[in-house]
């Protein structure tokens, strides 16, 4: 089971008798949470998609057939650094987490056949707030929402080239994790009482990702710079997540179990398009679409109407430089930016919250094919009309990537 890292929490106060001391966005209090697409340092420098990217040294976790071009045996894993800048009509402030981020694995089988293993542990949804408001009244109170946890996805598959060029890919994924929600009301006079709510989801679930990479068509198109050009795809079908709940009570008199239950959580399908296309073998552009209709998401069969259907399209760029034995450190840097717009899953008071983002990263090479990657994200998520709150998001990710020529057969 992935463990916390490590956690970095800036808790703020201002004069205001309302203020958020969160770790992430209290958005995340609707549905499953923040849901990641991927993991990497590399992919977030990119705008974090990148479904129809195979890269002999990455691991690709958004589609099982970019493996196949795996050449040698990787390890991957990152951490990541997250601070909002959070604002609504009257107030504003600062919070912050770090967070381990995920671990894959991966070998190439058979280079011949396009064969390539991979397994992992991932995040899939993230809930992380703590909002707080305080009301001045004969009997003063003060009311505190908090939420965290999320989901985790363990994954293991493999892809293959088809004698034709076209790649398939597939693999098993379970996920679990634990979400809690937590309210509680504190009377502020002294000697006063509180009373707190604590509901604890534990959910798990079995789901198959399904992905293609298509053969290269540059021969196609009529330009002598267009090295390489691929279309891809990928769908995640999770299906129903089998949740155990408990509730708590927790006042001044003592501790009591309320309530234990089982529900089912119907998560919809998520499907990624995009292509890519490679200039000189060295500045590759890509560009992709993901859907996930998570008006569809239900609980028991019942919809949460604060949920809508999930879009995000990216452009994404990198320049990797041909190898050669005489450059220098510098000149083995791969640099690489993007662009994205997403409407989110979250719908509050009949207003989609929208995110745009501009990101940015570079690989460092440590030795031959290991490399320290650095991503860096910047985004504008909600408004602070319709008492919303505005989200100016910072993500610093950093991951290390190692590969080395494993079950290699020596000759007698």
């Amino acid at each position: 089971m992935m463990k916390k890292f490590l956690i970095i929490a800036v808790v703020f106060m201002i004069v205001s008798p309302v203020y958020y001391g969160q770790n992430g966005s209290s958005y995340t209090r609707i549905g499953l949470g923040d849901v990641e697409h991927s993991y990497s340092a590399r992919r977030l420098g990119m705008g974090q998609l990148g479904v129809s990217v195979a890269d002999e040294n990455f691991i690709n976790s958004l589609n099982p057939a970019g493996w196949y071009k795996l050449s040698k045996s990787r390890i991957e894993f990152g951490l990541y650094y997250n601070g909002m800048f959070l604002s609504d009509n009257s107030n504003s402030g600062y919070v912050a987490e770090t967070e381990f981020s995920g671990l894959t694995i991966a070998f190439p089988a058979s280079q011949l056949y396009g064969i390539g293993i991979a397994a992992g542990l991932v995040p899939f949804s993230n809930v992380s707030y703590n909002v707080e408001q305080t009301f001045y009244t004969d009997d003063p109170y003060k009311l505190t929402y908090q939420g965290s946890g999320g989901l985790t996805k363990l994954f293991l598959g493999t892809s293959y080239k088809l004698p034709f060029d076209l790649v398939l890919g597939g693999s098993v994924d379970y996920y679990f994790g634990n979400l809690k929600y937590k309210s509680r009301i504190d009377f502020l006079e002294a000697g006063s009482s509180f009373a707190e709510y604590e509901n604890v989801f534990r959910p798990d679930g079995v789901g198959v990702t399904f992905g293609f990479i298509s053969p290269d068509f540059s021969s196609l198109i009529d330009s002598g710079s267009i090295t390489d050009f691929r279309f891809g795809g990928s769908i995640s079908y999770l299906g129903n997540l089998n949740i155990d709940s408990i509730l708590t009570a927790t006042s001044s008199s003592g501790i009591d179990t309320v309530s234990y239950g089982k529900a089912k959580a119907g998560v919809p399908f998520r499907l990624s398009l995009g292509l890519n296309t490679v200039f000189n073998n060295e500045y590759l552009l890509s560009l992709d679409y993901t859907f996930q209709p998570w008006s569809d998401y239900k609980i028991n069969g019942f919809k949460r109407p604060e949920l809508r259907n999930f879009q995000k399209v990216s452009l994404g760029f990198e320049y990797k430089p041909e190898k050669d034995p005489g450059n220098s450190f510098w000149e083995q840097i791969i640099w690489r930016t993007g662009l994205s717009f997403e409407e989110t899953q979250y719908s509050v008071n009949n207003e989609g919250i929208n995110q745009y983002s501009v990101t940015g990263g570079f690989s460092l090479p440590i030795s031959n094919d290991n490399t320290l990657d650095i991503g860096i994200l910047y985004a504008i998520r909600g408004t602070t009309d319709f008492n919303l709150i505005k989200e100016n998001v910072i993500r610093l990710s950093l991951g290390i990537s190692f590969g080395e020529l494993w079950f290699v057969r020596r000759e007698n």
